[in-house]
C-alpha cells in the first residue's frame, strides 16, 4: 500500500452534500484511487446498506460505476480510518462484522444531523 498523501485525511468523518466519483473521493481522502477501490470492495461485500445505496441497472445488478452517495463517502472515510488504525484488511473485516451499526445509514443520519445543528448554530 502506498503512503497516504495526507496522513490525517481520514481522522474525521467525511460529510459531502453531493455525489462524488471515486477519483474525486480519493483526492479528498488523500489516497490513490486504487486504495479507495480496495476500501469500496471491502464495504460493498460486508455492509448491506452501502451496497444498497448503489443504483440498480436494468438487469438488477448494482451500478458500481455511478458516483458514490454522501452516505457511501462517509462509510469509506470510516473504512479508511480503520485501515490506518488496524493496518490489515482482515482486521477491518472482523471489526465491520462485529460492529455493523457503526456503518449503518441510521448512524450516518444521526452524525449528519449533529453537523447540521452545529452549522446552524454557528
Amino acid at each position: 500500500m502506498k503512503p497516504r498523501r495526507c496522513k490525517d485525511s481520514t481522522n474525521l468523518d467525511l460529510f459531502l452534500d453531493f455525489p462524488a466519483t471515486k477519483t474525486h473521493l480519493a483526492d479528498l481522502l488523500g489516497v490513490a484511487r486504487s486504495t479507495l477501490v480496495t476500501w469500496e470492495n471491502l464495504a460493498f461485500w460486508r455492509i448491506p446498506s452501502f451496497r444498497d445505496a448503489y443504483p440498480k441497472n436494468h438487469d438488477g445488478s448494482y451500478d458500481r460505476e455511478s458516483p458514490l452517495s454522501p452516505y457511501q463517502a462517509w462509510v469509506l472515510s470510516r473504512v479508511g480510518r480503520l485501515m490506518a488504525q488496524l493496518r490489515r484488511g482482515e482486521r477491518v473485516k472482523q471489526y465491520i462484522a462485529k460492529n455493523p451499526n457503526d456503518f449503518s445509514r441510521y448512524r450516518y443520519q444521526q452524525a449528519f444531523g449533529q453537523i447540521q445543528k452545529i452549522q446552524k448554530g454557528a
